[in-house]
């Protein structure tokens, strides 16, 4: 049967875990069991703040995107929250023509962040091909911007030696993306805070095609550990009895003993064993319901419905045929 065939290949593809991890184009680094280090169960003293955010389309078309952006960070002591705060705002990303080419402009609404305004709607960053960049992908990157802001704006709250975990990388990819890393790495260093980023799946592979994550986890220990890749990037393993590895970003590699001691302390919920509880909560209130953005869309076109109806019936075509369907 064909669905035979199919698995046969699949487990062939899957035996070869692979020699290497390919970081990018330029970095390949060999896997070595000996590069696991294992990780302290004693009890470690600081403070640690889980950052995340959340986006939702309200109205949308071809040429704009009304998004309302939601950041949220919470701060934890000894396993128990002992801060947190919320900073939500809309974003309105709109098309406009420029000198024969396409931007696309940026106006926020009730956010004291500084963000970039203008964006090149063929910007290589963030494009696919030669397409055109959507509004709602400009959104994306609005959002990723104002997390970072958020994470910034918690430095003030945290002392030497406290910790600070992104939901994701800490690698810039994105046209301005750099700068607000640099400006939040340049403040943790000033004031001592270890600043890391776990990444609850990685796109990253070995040179066999396959999963660097899992190629780790079959030749790892059966222990707590993290895998040092580089020194800025590395893969983790926060419980005995957990089946997951995540990638863990840090910005000084002397932290980390005290960085996943910290992270394995929160890593013990049962609804996710080996996964830190505190992202667990920035999820939850970073995240826009389907209900919230339910809600603001018919608030916003009972206000200008009409007005906005021609230019939205460009992009709804899908939700018709999946209403059909």
């Amino acid at each position: 049967m064909v669905f035979d065939k199919i698995i046969q290949k699949l487990c062939e593809k899957l035996a070869n875990t692979g020699n290497s991890i390919i970081l990018n184009s330029k970095q390949i680094v060999q896997i070595d069991k000996k590069r696991f280090l294992g990780i302290s169960d004693k009890q470690v003293k600081g403070k640690i703040c889980f950052v995340d955010g959340g986006n939702a389309e309200i109205l949308g078309a071809a040429n704009f995107s009304l998004q309302l952006i939601r950041t949220y960070y919470t701060i934890y002591s000894s396993n128990a929250r002992v801060a947190n705060k919320k900073h939500e705002f809309y974003a309105l990303v709109s098309a406009k023509g420029e000198n024969g080419k396409i931007k696309y402009e940026v106006e926020t609404y009730n956010t004291h962040f500084r963000l970039d305004k203008e964006f090149d709607a063929l910007d290589t960053t963030m494009a696919t091909g030669e397409h055109k960049i959507e509004p709602g992908k400009i959104a994306e990157a609005i959002r990723k911007f104002a997390e970072i802001r958020m994470a910034a704006e918690a430095i003030d709250t945290l002392e030497q030696g406290d910790m600070i975990v992104r939901d994701g990388d800490l690698e810039a990819s994105m046209t301005h993306e750099k700068k607000y890393y640099e400006q939040l790495f340049e403040k943790a260093k000033q004031k001592g805070i270890i600043l890391t980023g776990l990444s609850k799946t990685s796109s990253l592979l070995t040179d066999a095609g396959n999963s660097a994550s899992t190629a780790l986890h079959s030749i790892s220990p059966t222990c707590e550990w993290y895998y040092p890749a580089t020194e800025a990037i590395g893969f983790t393993k926060l419980h005995p009895a957990s089946k997951h590895v995540f990638r863990l970003d840090i910005n000084n590699n002397e932290h980390i003993p005290k960085a996943t001691a910290l992270l394995r302390q929160n890593s013990t919920d049962p609804c996710f064993l080996g996964y830190p509880y505190g992202l667990i909560e920035a999820d939850r209130y970073a995240r826009v319901s389907v209900k919230e953005q339910q809600q603001m869309q018919l608030m916003f076109l009972a206000k200008g419905g009409t007005k906005f109806r021609q230019h939205i019936s460009t992009k709804d075509a899908h939700e018709i045929l999946n209403r059909i369907i």
